[in-house]
């Protein structure tokens, strides 16, 4: 019976110890997956998220945390042109994001360029409206004018795309009264290249 109770005991122990080093872990994977995305080695940083979302799966993260690795595993899966993980990485952040009543702007935004990339234009123009929506729940016009303003440019370009031209106009002049309030100013964050790196095949390949 002694020998019975310590093998819980130590099971117990083990069990208990699995969180933080998972979380641990998974932190350490998705540093490396910024320096690799840095580096234009979008592959080599995809995996890297992967692990990332792994181990915050099996460490029980916080949702806004799995939500990260998911949201760049989705961004970086969409830079090689894997559409199909890119969708699920992204759909995934935006349901934890959505989950914890956290902004859910980013995602819905670079699902919508993520669809655009395939030429899959009523897709992107369902999610160029939510993230508006969104958007504007942030009030991302205030917060980022510039990347308010450059979101505003790829919705028109998709709604032309659409033949939406009374939009087009709208969101072209709602577009130019941002760039000309706020000159010089830049935009906060980095862009999806999204069906820029489909070649990357293996860790090693640039």
């Amino acid at each position: 019976m002694r020998a019975l109770s310590v093998t819980v005991i130590f099971a117990f122990f083990l069990v208990g110890c699995v969180n933080p080093i998972n979380l641990h872990t998974g932190e350490q994977y998705y540093r490396g997956g910024i320096q690799n995305a840095k580096q234009d080695k979008w592959f080599n940083a995809r995996m890297a998220y992967g692990r990332a979302w792994a181990n915050a799966d099996i460490g029980k993260a916080s949702a806004s945390t799995t939500a990260t690795y998911a949201y760049e595993y989705g961004r970086a899966s969409g830079a090689i042109c894997d559409w199909k993980e890119s969708e699920r990485g992204l759909l995934k952040a935006f349901e934890l994001d959505e989950k914890a009543n956290g902004p859910v702007h980013m995602s819905l935004y670079e699902l919508a360029r993520m669809y655009r990339a395939q030429g899959i234009d009523g897709k992107a123009g369902e999610y160029f409206v939510k993230t508006d929506k969104a958007m504007k729940v942030v009030n991302a016009k205030e917060r980022d004018p510039i990347g308010y303003a450059d979101f505003l440019k790829e919705y028109a370009q998709n709604s032309n795309s659409l033949g939406k031209i009374s939009e087009v106009n709208r969101l072209t002049k709602l577009e130019a009264k941002l760039r000309k309030t706020h000159p010089g100013m830049m935009r906060n964050g980095d862009r999806t290249p999204y069906g820029q790196y489909c070649d990357q095949k293996s860790l090693t390949k640039r």
